[in-house]
């Protein structure tokens, strides 16, 4: 769905995992935590003019698991509505305690060295980290917690979306 509020503009899209055959964990440094099972939701966002996305897992209690962030030379949404991003390997995990962990940086090193990047998007890609590992470390990207509060109106919409389907008959729609 499209948003446009003063705290953010963009895309932002929710992916409920109703059954999963089996959990799946993360292993960056020392945490280990489980990011997709029965019951998890993912929510990205997709910021207008930000060469990077987020995504948000939650577990089944709506609390934070980790958010994930992609940099990206570009993302867009096609014309059946679906997102997209063009990767650029580095990616940046953030924890509920605040810690950070920057994320295939030797990927990176391999895509330049492979011609599959120039270096300007190189350049450009660790210049997004490095803008916003400093953000949110100062605590100046309310993205994360914005996140939470998408959430709640993402399944509220979604809640509604049923209950109207469901007065008009629209069961298993």
């Amino acid at each position: 769905m499209r948003l446009a509020t003063p705290e953010f503009t963009g895309y932002r899209t929710l992916l409920l995992m109703d059954v999963v055959s089996a959990p799946f964990w993360a292993h960056e440094s020392v945490d280990r935590c489980c990011i997709a099972d029965t019951g998890f939701a993912w929510l990205q966002h997709f910021p207008d003019g930000a060469r990077h996305t987020l995504t948000t897992l939650f577990d089944p209690q709506s609390r934070v698991v980790q958010w994930y962030i992609d940099i990206c030379a570009r993302h867009g949404i096609d014309d059946r509505g679906v997102t997209w991003y063009d990767d650029l390997y580095l990616d940046i995990v953030v924890s509920p305690s605040g810690r950070r962990w920057l994320l295939d940086a030797d990927e990176l090193d391999a895509a330049l060295e492979g011609g599959l990047v120039s270096r300007a998007e190189y350049d450009a890609a660790h210049g997004e980290a490095r803008q916003l590992m400093g953000a949110i470390e100062r605590g100046a990207w309310p993205l994360l917690e914005l996140s939470v509060a998408h959430l709640s109106e993402h399944r509220a919409m979604l809640d509604e979306d049923n209950r109207v389907r469901r007065a008009r008959g629209d069961v298993g729609s």
